[in-house]
Parts: structure tokens; C-alpha cells; sequence
């Protein structure tokens, strides 16, 4: 749990300095995530959910994925050191996670969630399909608020829930699979037009 905490709070500080030019206080980055709203999470969530989410003073995570290879698995979930709750919600709230929900040929099967308790006992589940490249909101009786895509967050979003849990193979295996799929289209030569000046 000590190592848990340490990698935590480097990606903290990693998240800080990103954006430590706009933001140096959990207020500032509050700040940064609202003015980004009219081309962000505005155009698809409404503030009082938002807010839940900002205001979280606790966040778990679940691992809801199965595989027979995970059947001894012990650690199913865990609850963000203090402090780290910036990570995920800077994650969640980057403009491109609120750009579309395409239709996909495939049921949404989530692989993670992460639930957001803030005061009140107010709560908000955010559930992830690593697979799908989507994300989707569910309220506290567990029923669906909005879904979108989530392209360009996709590989930070699963690489966060697997320092949560650096030992589950299922997400090992996902990761070993995104990286193949990233090099060989990295690998696929850029081709100039031919040339039919001759003909």
C-alpha cells in the first residue's frame, strides 16, 4: 500500500506541474476545469452532477473486469490516497471525453469504475470500457446519465487504474494489447501517390 501511495503521489505532482502555470491550489484547479465547460463536460452533463465529481471527498476505484486468469485476484478495490483526487478528474474533465458518443459495434462492458462520494452522501459513478474506448456517467441508483467517448484519455485512464492495481494480469494484458495495436499503426509506412507522369 506504501508503493501504492508513492506512485500516486508522483503522478500527483506530474498532474500538478502540467498545469501549474494556470494552477497551483485544488481551487485553481477547479477554476481551470470550469472554464473549460461551454466546450467541455457542459455540453453533455449538468453542473449538479459536475459538481459531485469537483467535490468528491473520497473517490474508489472497482475493477468490474473478469478474466480466468484473475480468478485468485484478492484486491478488487481501492481508495485514492488524499490528495490524488485531481488526477482523475483532470483526466475526466479534458475537453476531448465530451467531443461524441459514436455508435460502435459492441455492447459496453466496463473494465473499471470510479465512484465520486462527496458531501450529503451525493454520489456519481464514473464506469470505463477500455475495450470501447468509452466512458459513462451513472447516478447513485446506478442508472445511466450520459456516455461519450474517450480516445485520446483512453490509454492515461487505464494506465491510472493499473498503478491501482499493478498486479491484475487482465490489465496487464489489455495494456500489452493497446501498446501492440499503437506500434502497428505507428509501423505502416507513409506511401507517396504513384507517379503516372509517364503513362
Amino acid at each position: 500500500m506504501k508503493r501504492l501511495i508513492n506512485i500516486i503521489s508522483v503522478m500527483a505532482i506530474f498532474m500538478t506541474s502540467l498545469i501549474s502555470c494556470q494552477a497551483n491550489t485544488t481551487d485553481d484547479i477547479r477554476n481551470l476545469i470550469l472554464s473549460q465547460k461551454e466546450d467541455g463536460y457542459g455540453k453533455v452533463m449538468k453542473d449538479s452532477v459536475a459538481n459531485i465529481i469537483m467535490d468528491a471527498k473520497q473517490i474508489t476505484c472497482h475493477l468490474l473486469s473478469k478474466n480466468p486468469l484473475d480468478s485468485l485476484r484478492e484486491d478488487t478495490v481501492r481508495t485514492l490516497p488524499k490528495g490524488s483526487e485531481t488526477i482523475i478528474q483532470y483526466l475526466f474533465f479534458n475537453k476531448s471525453n465530451f467531443n461524441g458518443n459514436k455508435t460502435v459495434y459492441g455492447q459496453f462492458t466496463p473494465w473499471a469504475r470510479y465512484t465520486f462520494q462527496a458531501k450529503k452522501k451525493r454520489t456519481v459513478h464514473l464506469e470505463l470500457d477500455f475495450g470501447l474506448s468509452k466512458w459513462r456517467l451513472l447516478n447513485h441508483d446506478m442508472k445511466e446519465i450520459c456516455m461519450q467517448d474517450m480516445k485520446e484519455c483512453n490509454g492515461q485512464m487505464l494506465h491510472l487504474v493499473s498503478l491501482l492495481f499493478p498486479k491484475d494480469k487482465t490489465l496487464n494484458m489489455l495494456i500489452n494489447n493497446l501498446n501492440v495495436k499503437d506500434n502497428e499503426k505507428n509501423s505502416n509506412p507513409i506511401q507517396l501517390p504513384a507517379d503516372n507522369s509517364n503513362k
